[in-house]
């Protein structure tokens, strides 16, 4: 099996008669692999290179310099996190990384639901020349892919009202990422060699720039890794946790990871994800689809799986677990009501 290649421009919303090959393409995609390239996209070449020239140059940039906007000055977990910072599936991630979204003004800490506090401003590097301007483009482009690739997914399953989920604040992160060489001599991985270990992402669709090292390997519903081999001009979909409990189960998120590659001269491996979802209030709907139920092969335990009803607790908790530093810094386990909580007073 292999993660089938989509052709974008063979998709138009408003004539299902003449998108037919694209959705049923789409719609054996999502069932038999959850993972699928996506070409003529209609994101400049450019941008996508210069957004690659201005992550690596941050990532070159001196720690000291970084960590001044480190992750845990945030309590809407948007910044830098340092190599091996991040957990995932209960192991250090070799990689380091830049965590942001769309931008919002601060909340108060009263009187608004814990997950709202995900929404706030960005933090982002001073000395970098272009890179704002930049990243906030790359993110309206792949926002835009995102959202027609949504369309088409729900047309798929005859279901458009679902659009109706995703209303103007729609949720939009981008990971900005950095794996070090498995031969690296300065940022050594750790032994078990993996840039981030088996998981599934937590929204509604997930759209990947990679560049040309590779390493990205997806699992197949029979339990197999296969390698997600990079693709000049496209970009890897995969579908969410989200996605699986909408449709209950009918089409399953895909298990993946990424492997540190042992590369001559060292050559880290850079790679863009953005994370589509609906609002943090929005409570999921579940619909009915026809489909044939098949056992699912997965390195994803069921209990490791954020299923809650109301989408914004899912990606707050998929925070806390994953980076347990800022989330002591802002965030307490309130035991009597047992749920998380924003701590009161601003730390210092």
């Amino acid at each position: 099996m292999s993660v089938p290649l989509l052709d974008l421009s063979k998709y138009n919303p408003n004539d299902l008669v003449a998108s037919k090959e694209f959705l049923d393409d789409l719609y054996k995609a999502m069932t038999e692999v959850g993972f699928f390239y996506i070409t003529n996209h209609g994101v400049p070449l450019e941008l996508q290179t210069t957004a690659m020239q201005v992550i690596k140059t941050f990532f070159e940039s001196p720690l000291e310099e970084k960590l001044k906007i480190e992750l845990k000055n945030s309590p809407h977990f948007r910044g830098y996190s340092r190599l091996h910072a991040e957990t995932t599936d209960y192991k250090q991630d070799n990689r380091e990384q830049l965590d942001l979204g769309r931008e919002y003004p601060v909340l108060p800490v009263e009187g608004n639901p814990v997950y709202a506090h995900l929404r706030g401003p960005n933090q982002w590097p001073e000395r970098v020349p272009h890179f704002k301007e930049t990243i906030l483009e790359l993110i309206d482009a792949m926002s835009g892919v995102g959202l027609t690739l949504l369309r088409a997914m729900v047309q798929t399953l005859n279901s458009e009202h679902l659009l109706d989920i995703f209303g103007d604040d729609y949720g939009v992160r981008m990971k900005l990422l950095r794996y070090p060489a498995l031969n690296n001599p300065v940022n050594t991985p750790l032994d078990h060699g993996l840039g981030v270990g088996p998981h599934k992402d937590t929204g509604f669709l997930t759209i990947l720039l990679q560049d040309p090292i590779g390493g990205l390997q997806v699992q197949t519903q029979q339990g197999q890794w296969i390698n997600a081999e990079p693709i000049p001009n496209t970009f890897v979909v995969n579908i969410g946790e989200i996605f699986e409990r909408l449709t209950k189960g009918a089409f399953v998120a895909t298990t993946h990871r990424v492997v540190n590659k042992e590369v001559e001269g060292y050559k880290d491996r850079y790679s863009i994800p953005l994370f589509l979802a609906p609002s943090l209030e929005t409570k999921i709907p579940q619909i009915d689809v026809i489909s044939s139920k098949k056992e699912v092969v997965s390195d994803v335990k069921q209990d490791q799986l954020l299923q809650h009803e109301i989408y914004g607790v899912n990606e707050l908790y998929g925070y806390l677990r994953s980076h347990k530093v800022t989330a002591d810094t802002w965030y307490y386990f309130d035991e009597h009501n047992n749920e998380w909580q924003r701590k009161p007073i601003e730390p210092v």
